[in-house]
């Protein structure tokens, strides 16, 4: 009984770390773009800055995220209102869901982390340390991005070989471009995946709760980033799906 008592301590404890961690990134979410708003409450509710505005009032304008033209000719430079809106973008869209929804599935079947169980309690602690994961992986991104001036939108290439494209999709996980036309390395991004993997052993089980499986989470994570320009850079309209 008094090992029952200790279990069910200690779920209860895990699922409350998870819930609580998606729920501070979401109010991280909240705050500034209802800061945003405040600054302009004298416009309409959530009206595109004037360089958005441009942008859309051209015939099939792409969106802020998918911009025109090749990684050397975009426009680099973001207000906050616009790095607002693709935060907004990168948390609300399928990938959020699909993605942990099929990686915890493949552990599911994998069984990993053992200490997470089987069954439907099993793959919701799953379910809920990826999406947790992705959200604070996405904030911390958010963060470094706007301190440090990074674009961390990802740009196609469109043109050139297969491997010239390929190239680039996997250069982009690691290097991002800043306002002023300079490359640098894409502390944002990288920043984001380790620290919400490191993040994630508060309550992942004690026997994966460690700095080696963090790192390699981390890694794994970086890998399906790569994963993912590839499929932005060889497939126009899971852009518009899945934004970076």
């Amino acid at each position: 009984m008094k090992t029952s008592r200790l279990l069910n301590s200690y779920l209860v404890h895990r699922t409350s770390l998870i819930s609580s961690a998606v729920a501070l990134c979401l109010l991280y979410l909240v705050v500034p773009a209802f800061a945003q708003g405040q600054e302009s409450a004298a416009s309409l509710p959530n009206a595109p800055s004037p360089k958005l505005a441009a942008e859309t009032s051209q015939p099939n304008a792409p969106s802020a995220t998918t911009p025109v033209g090749t990684p050397h000719t975009v426009d680099h430079s973001l207000t906050f209102g616009e790095r607002v809106h693709i935060y907004r973008r990168s948390i609300f869209n399928p990938e959020t869901i699909i993605g942990p929804a099929i990686s915890s599935g493949i552990n599911q079947w994998r069984n990993q982390p053992p200490g997470f169980g089987q069954g439907a309690e099993g793959y919701g602690d799953r379910f809920g340390s990826a999406i947790g994961r992705t959200v604070i992986s996405k904030t911390i991104t958010f963060g470094f991005a706007a301190i440090d001036g990074e674009d961390p939108r990802y740009f196609r290439l469109k043109n050139g070989s297969g491997w010239a494209r390929t190239r680039h999709a996997f250069v982009s996980a690691f290097v991002s471009s800043t306002a002023s036309g300079r490359h640098i390395p894409a502390f944002s991004h990288i920043a984001g995946v380790y620290s919400a993997a490191f993040i994630s052993n508060a309550w992942y089980p004690d026997n994966q709760a460690t700095a080696a499986f963090a790192a390699r989470r981390g890694s794994i994570s970086m890998g399906v980033g790569i994963g993912l320009n590839l499929l932005r850079e060889f497939v126009p309209h899971f852009n518009s799906i899945v934004p970076r």
